[in-house]
């Protein structure tokens, strides 16, 4: 049996808020309505522009919403009241991580603390300890910024948020300037010091492996509007719209016309169950579009084959083909790295049954078909 949360678990909670540059423009963000429990990771995902920082700066309080209203921890900060950011009590890593470069380690983490509590000094001394330790910066206490690497700069900004406890901590592409190797070696490790610290957090992030890597949940934003907030599984097993299941899966997607009691594309047929359509109703439609993962994608060489390999990306522990068919229209299979097909090689292309989903053949800018959170 399952209990809904009580409004005292939700660490925060906005409703239909909307912020726009200028009074008559459109909506950066467009009435959005989310809630994060407490000691969750949201990540907030999505292509460039469409809103996502905005959303992390209306949460900080840099920018007031035009509409709509957010709690942090059950008290309103914003709509019919205002709550500067320094009375929101909350912790913000930059992207930049904005370390002060003449402060060291030990007093830029102190900073952050010295500014939002009035702890003895020896106590602020312990916590500082504290975070440095949960960070995995135990002796680093007197270098400055510009003696440490990338990832220890990460730490610092990190620790420099969590210091004061806050009730949620927000991050703004935290690992965007660091290397790839680095970059993904980190991704565990923010997990992993979040959750020690029993933080509730958002981070916001262009990558999809990092937000389902990272997040307990993930909300998909597109133009300004949230396009489906769930768990990772969730998102990437059961996308609610086309523009997710492209973003965060990069699936492709065949063209499908209605054949009996199944869906005939280039690819062969495929019967659909009720889950894959995604609870649109399609009786009577001419076509379709039918969602196939490229790891569903097979292939195998033949003269007579109607597909051309255009293209062979070597990943290592597989490749990545873009595949041309009959129609002209290009498709991605990801195949075992054993496999080696040259590009102008003739293919016979198949796909899996298996995670098909169906949507409609036009699907607008704006379209939100669930943004509620699937738990």
């Amino acid at each position: 049996m399952s209990v809904s949360p009580t409004s005292a678990s939700w660490i925060l909670q906005l409703d239909n808020t909307t912020w726009r540059f200028a009074k008559q423009g459109p909506p950066v963000v467009d009435r959005v309505s989310l809630e994060l429990q407490q000691g969750e990771i949201l990540g907030l995902l999505g292509p460039s522009g469409c809103g996502k920082t905005t959303l992390l700066r209306l949460v900080a309080g840099f920018e007031p919403p035009q509409a709509g209203r957010i709690s942090i921890g059950g008290r309103p900060v914003a709509g019919p009241t205002w709550v500067p950011p320094e009375r929101r009590d909350v912790g913000m890593v930059f992207q930049d991580y904005a370390l002060f470069p003449h402060l060291t380690v030990v007093q830029n983490v102190a900073f952050g603390l010295q500014r939002t509590s009035q702890l003895e000094k020896a106590v602020a001394r312990k916590r500082i300890k504290e975070v440095l330790a949960l960070v995995g910066l135990d002796g680093l206490d007197g270098r400055y910024p510009h003696e440490l690497s990338g990832g220890q700069q990460q730490r610092v900004a990190v620790a420099r948020a969590l210091a004061p406890r806050p009730a949620l901590v927000l991050l703004d592409e935290p690992l965007s300037n660091l290397d790839a190797q680095v970059r993904l070696r980190l991704r565990q490790e923010l997990r992993d010091i979040l959750k020690a610290a029993g933080a509730s957090a958002i981070f916001v992030t262009h990558d999809r492996e990092e937000a389902l890597s990272i997040a307990d949940l993930v909300a998909v934003m597109r133009a300004g509007r949230l396009e489906q907030v769930g768990t990772p599984e969730d998102i990437y097993n059961r996308p609610a719209t086309r523009f997710v299941a492209e973003f965060v899966t990069q699936a492709n997607f065949l063209t499908a016309r209605p054949s009996g009691n199944s869906w005939e594309t280039e690819l062969g047929n495929f019967i659909v169950t009720a889950d894959a359509l995604n609870g649109c109703h399609l009786n009577g439609a001419e076509r379709a579009e039918l969602m196939v993962r490229p790891e569903n994608v097979y292939c195998q060489p033949d003269p007579a084959g109607t597909a051309t390999v255009r293209d062979r990306q070597f990943l290592g522990h597989d490749c990545c083909y873009r595949l041309q068919l009959a129609s002209g229209s290009e498709i991605i299979a990801r195949l075992s790295g054993t496999t080696a097909f040259a590009p102008g090689t003739r293919v016979h292309a198949s796909a899996e049954a298996r995670d098909v989903r169906l949507f409609p053949a036009a699907d607008p800018i704006g379209r939100s078909r669930s943004v509620a959170p699937a738990r």
